[in-house]
């Protein structure tokens, strides 16, 4: 009969002793209880031959382990110790023990007892061992750790094996024969030790010796038994990691004391079985360890999907820890040999599981297509965005502060990042995946995920690589200022050939607009404004060289307009008007072109200025040929009316002026056309032609005043015209507003009598245009009829200062108005002595008139009708 008797109190002690025993070794008492067997497996003792290898990674469990079987072994162990006989003592022994234990448990072990004797029949096989009878309960406490039927690497060779054998044709018979063969075998071991300790009893009984007094028995609390291989890999299936983790860390220590048990001892380790075993043992720690591996980083990489972290990853980061400290007494111990098992640094293997869940988690880079590499970087940032977003709310509160979790998590999904985009730029990249590229790696990244996911959980940034080499983003800036370059290049010439012979077959076509200044700028504008958003720095250089082509493409523009009207200057015919008309559409292009170059010169001044320049003046060259040219149309009209200008007719008849001013307004109706800067400078030059046209007229002297009545005439009719043409031009949104005061002060001079006066209004002239030379007063002294020389060289004394000076020299030429004013020599001599000769006959006829007047009243008025 089993002793069951310190059943009740092992368990009892087990309860007193909660200090010393820990939580997971309450666990594993509870399942060994008598109404659950936690290890239920169907009965693979029997089917599972002890000389098979393999893992029990690679297949089934063994059977499920009696705890009657064990209980029985621990009671017999503890009867000797105590000094009883075993199994073999007396009936009244017996029933002491039997006493007060519950009658199912009593009847479950005779009913196994019974079992027993049954297997053991006939079975006289060998132990697997090598022994004969049941081991020393000091042997079974030295081995310690109850096995599973072979280490995991024996199981998986063994399940092979039964695969092998279930093959043949009487592959089931075999396996039954062998199953019973080794149960009986172990029966039968059982049952002889059992009998040799019915005869010790026996014998103590019989033998005859001093009455000795009953001592009471002491409960002998029996340690918790370590777990099985199986167990533990049970346990780590069932995502107990902590309790796994623990029995990990026990089983690896007994590898690490059994391999450094010295030579000689209990057991040989020098011996191959020995070897073989410790080598086993090891092997079981690895596979142990990469089995809960496996599962800690699923927990971590589940949790980052769930609504909730969940206890898993407290377990998670309960091993870590616990890992952590194993590491740290492994490298302070002196048993520590460098390259051994230890460290298992799991921290770091955590990080490098974390990294793994970015990379699974963000869309792969080869689904990219040409010219769509916008959409994926879009994606990018959202799926980083809402992961981080779930790692921040459910994942990092779990760690403890100083694993820094989230910057672990971002450090993560940006080296993800970092991988992708360097695969991205492995190809060839279209221009508009190069600036959507660019975009995202200055200002998108930095903005809408780095600092999005950074507003609650602050990041150390500097932790953070650039996503891409500096070198590869210099050579993505390369690659976009080649491209405009050659846009410029190439694109813009062939529209310009294109337009060139459009101008040619449109020509009887009124169009005052052409589109070549919006294609060009459209063609240019895109890439201006995609690396403004980028940065400054490439804004800078993609206005650079958008410049510099530009300026090489408005000198070719510039060409081609001087080709176009050299070839239809004289020989336009009946398409004048089409050819003013595409006169008027050259010239509308330059104010665009003009803006165009000023924004990119503003971009970087120091470096575009020369470009600037270039560009600006070929565009000025095209406005000043178009103006010219309608200059020139205008003044074809109206030359002939400005020959018969201040005459003595002119003094009567003012239809040659009128015909000026009437002609002047029809041809601005087309001239109004032109926009902007181009019109202004088109209405200032024939504003300014027409008044150097009326001053040439003034300055030829045709008309000598020899009466202050015929100044008078002639002063009002220079004022009424000058008025006449500030009133015209300033219809016309003329800005040389300051031409307008030249007739006024010549017709001052012309009428004022006392030289003082006539000095004044000279010097105000003068100061007004410093372009009037001493040749200008002069003219205007003689139509004026003044022949005295001391009067005339006071009043041209006033010009000759200026006229030394080189005031003429500075003066700039918007502001010249006398300067193409010729006074011709010849005329002026002649004008002299003719108004010599008039102001003598003047003087004879006064005189004389006066004479006749005192003689008689007839020859008085005789004399006035002369």
């Amino acid at each position: 009969m089993p002793v069951l008797k310190n059943l009740p109190a092992r368990l009892k002690g087990a309860k007193g002793n909660l200090e010393l025993e820990n939580t997971h070794s309450e666990l594993i008492l509870r399942k060994m209880s008598l109404n659950h067997n936690p290890f239920e497996m169907n009965g693979l003792d029997e089917e599972w031959p002890r000389h098979n290898g393999g893992s029990l990674l690679d297949g089934d469990a063994p059977r499920d382990r009696n705890p009657f079987e064990d209980e029985e072994d621990e009671n017999e162990a503890n009867e000797v110790r105590r000094g009883g006989s075993g199994k073999g003592g007396s009936f009244k022994g017996t029933l002491e023990r039997i006493k007060g234990v519950s009658p199912l448990k009593t009847l479950g072990k005779l009913g196994k007892g019974l079992r027993m004797s049954g297997r053991s029949k006939g079975s006289a096989t060998p132990s697997p061992q090598g022994s004969t009878g049941m081991p020393s309960p000091m042997e079974k406490k030295k081995k310690g750790r109850r096995s599973s039927e072979g280490s995991l690497l024996r199981m998986a060779g063994r399940c092979r094996e039964s695969l092998r054998k279930e093959s043949l044709p009487n592959g089931d018979l075999c396996s039954e024969s062998d199953a019973d063969s080794t149960s009986r075998r172990l029966s039968l071991l059982k049952i002889v030790g059992r009998g040799k300790k019915r005869e010790s009893m026996v014998d103590h009984l019989a033998s005859p010796g001093p009455e000795e007094e009953p001592v009471e028995e002491v409960p002998v609390v029996k340690p918790r038994e370590p777990l099985s291989v199986l167990e533990i890999l049970q346990l780590v299936t069932k995502r107990d990691l902590f309790l796994a983790d623990t029995h990990i860390l026990e089983l690896e220590q007994e590898c690490k004391e059994v391999s450094t048990t010295p030579t000689g001892g209990a057991e040989d380790l020098t011996s191959p079985s020995s070897k073989d075993s410790i080598r086993r043992k090891a092997k079981d720690v690895e596979l142990l360890y990469e089995a809960l591996q496996k599962e800690l980083w699923d927990v971590v990489r589940e949790s980052l999907r769930s609504p909730t972290a969940g206890p898993n990853l407290g377990l998670v980061v309960q091993v870590l820890q616990q890992e952590e400290q194993a590491d740290r007494d492994w490298t302070t111990s002196e048993g520590a040999v460098p390259g051994g098992s230890r460290p298992r640094e799991l921290k770091k293997r955590w990080k490098e599981a974390v990294a793994e869940v970015a990379n699974e988690n963000l869309p792969k880079s080869e689904v990219v297509l040409a010219g769509e590499l916008v959409t994926y970087l879009d994606k990018l940032r959202i799926r980083m965005v809402e992961d981080l977003g779930a790692a921040r709310r459910n994942v990092v509160s779990v760690y403890p502060e100083e694993y820094d979790a989230f910057q672990v998590y971002v450090h993560s999904y940006h080296q993800a990042v970092t991988c992708r985009l360097q695969t991205i730029t492995k190809g060839e990249l279209q221009i508009t995946d190069i600036y959507s590229l660019l975009d995202w790696l200055y200002n998108i990244y930095d903005r809408d995920v780095i600092g999005t996911v950074s507003i609650t959980s602050p990041i150390n940034r500097s932790q953070l690589s650039p996503l891409l080499p500096a070198e590869m983003v210099d050579k993505l800036e390369l690659d976009c200022l080649n491209y405009v370059r050659g846009k410029v290049t190439n694109e813009l010439s062939q529209v310009l050939d294109e337009e060139e012979k459009r101008w040619i077959d449109t020509l009887h076509v009124e169009e005052y607009q052409i589109p070549l200044s919006n294609a060009v700028i459209q063609r240019l504008q895109g890439d201006l404004e995609r690396s403004a958003a980028i940065n400054r720095g490439l804004a800078s250089r993609v206005a650079q060289c958008s410049l510099n082509g530009l300026a090489d493409f408005l000198y070719s523009f510039q060409r081609k307009v001087e080709m176009f009207h050299e070839g239809l200057d004289s020989a336009f015919g009946e398409n004048e008007d089409g050819y003013v008309a595409k006169t008027i559409a050259l010239a509308n292009c330059c104010p665009p072109f003009r803006s165009f170059v000023e924004r990119c010169v503003h971009s970087d001044p120091a470096v575009s200025e020369d470009s600037g320049r270039r560009a600006n003046a070929a565009l000025d060259k095209i406005v000043n040929l178009s103006v010219r040219v309608l200059n020139d149309r205008i003044f074809e009209h109206i030359k002939t009316f400005f020959d018969k200008l201040v005459k003595r007719k002119w003094l009567s008849n003012t239809e040659a002026f009128e015909q000026i001013v009437s002609l002047i307004r029809e041809h601005f109706k087309k001239f109004k056309r032109m926009e902007g800067p181009p019109y202004q400078v088109l209405v200032g030059e024939v504003h300014r032609r027409v008044m150097t046209e009326y001053l040439r007229a003034i300055m030829r002297g045709r008309i000598i005043c020899t009466s202050l009545k015929m100044r008078k005439r002639m002063a009002g009719r220079l004022r009424e015209e000058g008025k006449n043409l500030k009133t015209l031009f300033k219809e016309l949104e003329s800005t040389a507003s300051w031409l307008d005061s030249a007739i006024p002060h010549i017709s001052e001079i012309i009428l004022l009598e006392d030289t003082p006066s006539i000095q004044i209004e000279v010097g105000v002239l003068v100061q007004e245009f410093p372009d009037v030379r001493k040749k200008h007063v002069s003219a205007i002294l003689n139509i004026r009829g003044m022949t005295r020389q001391t009067e005339r060289q006071e009043i041209l004394n006033i010009v000759k200062d200026i006229e030394n000076s080189d005031s003429l020299s500075q003066l700039p030429r918007d502001r010249a108005l006398f300067a193409d004013v010729p006074v011709t020599s010849e005329v002026h001599c002649l004008n002299m002595g003719l108004s010599r000769i008039a102001l003598t006959a003047s003087s004879f006829f006064y005189s004389l008139r006066s004479c006749q007047r005192r003689r008689t009243p007839v020859r008085e008025s005789h004399d006035g009708m002369l």
